[in-house]
């Protein structure tokens, strides 16, 4: 949805960031998907653009422990799952590098505040997926992209997560 949240306009000579601060009530109503995970790999993932320009972005593999809160059927079970999870954001900033820099793109920065400073592998988090449907056009197996940008937290949050899915 941070994908999807980008206003694209194509105003020449001017653009606009518009920083938004996702809460937590907005991240919890808005995931497709929340699993808390382990970190088995920080790695990058290159594919061509939609400009055809070769893009690097970061992601992380992840082993799902636990699903918080999943809208698919019931008997498809995700835990033990390894999946590839990307930040929407990044891969944003990437692949519209050139407009930005030359400042002829306005967009919506949408990020969750996490406590994370910085993810490594051995972590474990609770992790705001999107519909993995998002996600399909990358080559990446098993690739979800997050919320929006840095929509991910520690494990102290999980009773505030669990609480606002009553």
């Amino acid at each position: 949805m941070g994908v999807l949240a980008c206003l694209l306009s194509r105003e020449a000579g001017s653009s606009t960031i518009s920083a938004v601060t996702v809460p937590l009530a907005k991240a919890v109503s808005d995931s497709r998907f929340i699993v808390v995970g382990s970190v088995e790999e920080v790695s990058e993932y290159r594919f061509s653009s939609a400009r055809n320009k070769m893009v690097t972005v970061r992601y992380f593999a992840v082993r799902i422990e636990e699903v918080l809160k999943s809208r698919e059927s019931a008997a498809r079970n995700w835990t033990g799952r390894r999946i590839a999870i990307l930040d929407p954001q990044e891969v944003f900033y990437q692949e519209e590098a050139d407009l930005i820099a030359a400042e002829v793109i306005s967009f919506v920065d949408a990020r969750y505040p996490t406590k994370v400073q910085q993810i490594a592998q051995g972590d474990r988090l609770i992790f705001f997926l999107a519909d993995p449907e998002a996600a399909r056009k990358l080559s990446l197996p098993d690739a979800h992209f997050l919320i929006c940008g840095r929509a991910y937290d520690t494990l102290a949050i999980k009773r505030a997560v669990l609480k606002q899915l009553k």
